[in-house]
């Protein structure tokens, strides 16, 4: 637990950081992240000629990680997205460059972090491993980030009967469904849609799917499929929920046909508060992180009771703090999360960036205007030194053990710049 160094900061003035840095959407990172950020997932589903599949490549990019010029009363974003798909001796197999605008009517939509645009291109490429590379191109700024996976699915024709990845679709509108990109509810669901494509040559085919939570079922049912003979079907599943909490989810689907061949396939998901990134596993975690900005009382207060206590609490403990109630979304939760997802990435040495030094600085006071690195002698501990020329501060950071475990100087323990220290 922190323990508290100093009291003087208050927290109208941590919250006024904050509330600056939520209109900040370039960082200086620890490392180059550069834009745009994106999400990617790829799909299988087995193919007639049983040697192929179809590989679907499906990208998400947010509006704030697009730069938007004006043209007339609209705003004009350009992105190139490129897939290269890789064997498992990294030699090319198939790709695709493509190119697209967005255009938006209001300014505030370009900057609202809920809003995404989707692309997708499908190959016909060997079952097998294979790598994934997908690389998106900001047009404007000619930034680029290249994101990469592997997916293995030698082992689809193994057998008589083989089944696809299960689509799992985001219907939290009365709008079309969607395909659920970032595995994850932002708001409970009483009704569970997914897809998974199935193929087969022995009847009768039963198919059995169950939703777990932490290893407890939360729903389970099997149901034998109305075909003689030959199988090649999407198959589409309504799973209705009663008692869906903030939680890992796991989905798993299992097929058997009448020869008594066995295959399966899961898929993983979780239902979040809106505002908390996806890097926190779980509400008491995202609670802990609240360190910063409420005392050890208040933090223990929400912590105290069940799941559903908890929830209501944090819910509460931010309502009060939202700089725009009513909205959809909590600008300041939104801000003070992304800045702990950051300081897990950069910061994550000995233990996890959030509770480093430089991972709190981060979160108090956001990316400095400056970083300056050393040493610049020999027999010096490497150090780094965070200008704010906004707000007239400067931190020095020194790395005594050589492990990039990097500890404020103590100088600024003692003329009370902080209050907390893990």
């Amino acid at each position: 637990m922190a323990k508290s160094i100093l009291g003087s900061t208050s927290s109208l003035l941590l919250l006024g950081l904050l509330l600056g840095g939520c209109a900040e959407q370039k960082v200086n990172p620890e490392k180059d992240l550069t834009l745009p950020e994106f999400s990617f997932v790829g799909l299988s589903e087995p193919t007639s000629d049983k040697q192929n599949i179809k590989l679907s490549i499906h990208v998400k990019i947010p509006h704030t990680e697009l730069q938007f010029t004006r043209s007339d009363d609209n705003f004009l974003a350009r992105y190139e997205v490129g897939v290269t798909i890789s064997d498992e001796n990294n030699e090319r197999i198939a790709g695709n460059i493509w190119s697209d605008s967005l255009w938006l009517d209001v300014y505030k939509d370009t900057r609202k972090t809920d809003k995404t645009v989707l692309t997708m291109k499908s190959f016909v490429v060997p079952a097998g491993e294979l790598n994934l590379s997908v690389r998106v191109t900001d047009l404007y700024t000619n930034k680029t980030r290249i994101l990469s996976k592997t997916v293995d699915q030698s082992q689809m024709y193994s057998g008589e009967l083989a089944l696809g990845n299960i689509v799992i679709m985001d219907n939290r509108t009365d709008q079309e469904s969607e395909l659920l990109m970032d595995q994850s509810f932002f708001e409970i669901v009483d009704t569970l849609v997914f897809m998974a494509r199935i193929m087969g040559e022995n009847h009768p085919y039963k198919v059995t799917y169950e939703l777990t939570a932490k290893d407890k079922s939360v729903a389970k049912n099997s149901l034998v499929l109305d075909y003689s003979g030959a199988i090649d079907s999407l198959l589409s599943f309504r799973i209705p929920l009663t008692d869906m909490r903030y939680s890992n989810y796991t989905l798993h689907l299992s097929a058997e046909d009448g020869n008594e061949n066995h295959v399966n396939t899961k898929a993983h998901f979780r239902v979040r508060i809106r505002g908390i990134n996806f890097d926190v596993g779980d509400l008491d975690e995202a609670v802990k992180q609240l360190i910063y900005i409420a005392d050890e009382r208040q933090i223990n207060d929400i912590l105290s009771g069940n799941t559903e206590d908890e929830m209501i609490k944090f819910n509460e403990f931010w309502a009060e703090l939202d700089p725009t109630p009513g909205s959809n979304i909590n600008e300041l939760m939104e801000e003070y999360y992304r800045r702990v997802a950051f300081s897990l990435e950069a910061f994550t040495v000995v233990q996890p960036g959030w509770k480093t030094d430089r991972g709190m600085i981060y979160i108090l006071f956001g990316p400095p205007d400056e970083i300056q690195r050393g040493p610049f002698e020999l027999n010096q501990k490497p150090y780094q030194i965070w200008e704010y020329y906004r707000l007239g501060k400067q931190f020095v950071f020194r790395d005594h053990t050589g492990f990039g475990d990097y500890r404020l100087d103590q100088t600024y323990l003692d003329n009370n710049d902080w209050r907390f220290r893990y």
